[in-house]
């Protein structure tokens, strides 16, 4: 609870600076790694690389600033192609079900009032969520085959927001429907 504390009071503080220049929205976009092999630390299917490109071309002319990735290669690599691509800053953060790392990460990089991108894990997307101020964001796992979601937080007038997005193919179990 402290860190969401801290989180909005910093929040806070960027959009008095930023209302002086101009209005800003932080924006937040939330995916999970795309599609993976088994195993330990595994890299992603030749589907998942295909969703990782997916994802690039999906949020390339979003204006993302910075994109935080965990300690696990899933997410670096789903991160790759929009790094590599348009240029972009790569934090990593230690994926933890508090989800406290990452909000420090975001507070140190003093990333307020900018567009970021952070690629999680099923067991920590809505944490991640309820972390970033979405409070009423449901509790449990994302589905263990589901990849295709987007979620996007934005502030307006210190209130978070969130939408619902889909890219790329769908993920197998809609597939099915």
């Amino acid at each position: 609870m402290n860190h969401i504390f801290i989180f909005f009071v910093f929040l806070s503080l960027q959009h008095k600076v930023i209302a002086q220049r101009e209005i800003e929205v932080t924006k937040i976009f939330i995916v999970r790694h795309a599609e993976k092999e088994s195993g330990q630390d595994p890299l992603l299917t030749n589907s998942g690389n295909i969703r990782a490109g997916d994802l690039m071309r999906h949020l390339q002319y979003e204006s993302i600033k910075k994109i935080y990735v965990s300690q696990y290669r899933r997410t670096q690599n789903t991160a790759d192609s929009l790094r590599l691509q348009l240029k972009i800053d790569t934090v990593h953060y230690i994926a933890d079900t508090l989800c406290n790392y990452l909000v420090d990460a975001i507070i140190e990089h003093k990333d307020f009032g900018k567009t970021i991108l952070i690629i999680a894990h099923s067991n920590t997307m809505p944490q991640i969520i309820r972390k970033l101020g979405v409070l009423d964001y449901p509790y449990g796992d994302i589905a263990n085959n589901k990849y295709d979601n987007l979620f996007i937080v934005t502030y307006k007038k210190g209130k978070a927001k969130l939408k619902l997005m889909k890219y790329g193919s769908r993920s197998a179990i809609e597939a099915m429907h």
